[in-house]
Formats: C-alpha cells, structure tokens, sequence
C-alpha cells in the first residue's frame, strides 16, 4: 500500500465521518481506512491541519470582497425585505376584503335573524289570539253541553216521572175494567129474566 493511497483513504474517511455529522477519531477514520494506527494518527493530523488552515484563509478574506459581499447581501436583504412587504401588503388587503364581506355577510345575517323574530312574534301573537279564542269557543261548547246534559237529564226524569204514571194509569184502567167486567158479570141476563 502507498502511502498516497493510505492518505487519500484516511483524507476521504474523516470527511465521511464529518458529513455524516460524526467527529473523525484515530479509531474510527483507521477503521473505516483500513489503515494501520500509525497512518490514521499521521495523516488524520494532516486533514486536521488543512481544515484548520481552510478556515484561517476564509476568515482572511480582503477587506474589499468583505466589503462586495456585505453589499451584495444588504441588497439580497432590501430585495427581500421589498418582496415580504408587497407581499404582507396583498395578504393585509385580501384579508381586508375578506373582512369586509364577512362584515356585510354578519350584517344581512342580522338583518334576517331581526326578520326571522319579527315573524315569530307575530306568529306568536296570532298563536295566542287562536289559542284565546279557541279557549272561549271550548268554554262556550263546554257550557252547551253542561246545558244539554241538565236539559237530558230533566228530560229523563220526566219521562220517568211520566212512565211511572203511564204504569199507575195503566194498573187502575186494568183494575177499572175488572171491576166494570165483574159488575157486568153479576147483570143478569136479560134473557134469563124473562
């Protein structure tokens, strides 16, 4: 094995390890090399140094691309800052027509709901004078009766009074013709008398 090989494996292991959020140890960037301690150790220093050297020329950058990026990125903020604003303006006016129409939906609701217990309270009034006079004509029908049933009943006692002296009548006419057919019995006969 060469020793560019043994380096490029343990360079490609610890950056592996770093991408997969891993922090690159002798131990692990030997075991994913296959590389012998030794080589891990030497050259996992050596990607150490140049991540660390990486870092050192990126904070050194000129002042004058420092100054280019600022202004660069306060323009991206500005465009943007622009773009939510017009786009904050059109939600606030969709949300103030929306506003709007449930305003005007609220206010014919209302308007109905006043239609809705006007009509109620007059039905209610009109139940109630119905009812009213539906009370009087059952008390009136009710009375009727009362008169009817006083009138049935004296029409009963009547006629019973009246049956009663139909009977009486009828015993003594009975009792009448007997006698009369007795005392006709006791005439002799005028054939027998001659």
């Amino acid at each position: 094995m060469t020793d560019a090989s043994a380096r490029e494996r343990v360079h490609t292991a610890a950056d592996d390890i770093e991408r997969e959020g891993g922090k690159p140890t002798v131990a692990t960037v030997r075991e994913r090399a296959g590389v012998n301690n030794a080589d891990a150790t030497r050259y996992l220093r050596e990607w150490r140094e140049a991540q660390a050297s990486s870092g050192a020329k990126i904070a050194a950058l000129p002042a004058a691309l420092v100054e280019q990026s600022q202004r660069v990125a306060g323009l991206m903020w500005a465009e943007a800052s622009s773009l939510a604003s017009a786009s904050h303006a059109a939600v606030e006016r969709e949300w103030g027509e929306q506003a709007r129409l449930q305003e005007k939906e609220i206010a014919e609701l209302v308007e109905n709901l006043d239609a809705a217990d006007r009509a109620a309270a007059a039905a209610a009034e009109t139940l109630a004078s119905e009812r009213t006079a539906s009370e009087a004509a059952l008390e009136e029908a009710r009375s009727a009766e009362a008169r009817a049933l006083h009138d049935l009943a004296v029409a009963i006692d009547t006629r019973t009074t009246v049956e009663r002296q139909l009977a009486e009548e009828r015993a003594t006419n009975k009792a009448l013709r007997e006698t009369l057919n007795a005392l006709i019995a006791r005439i002799p006969a005028a054939d027998e008398g001659k």
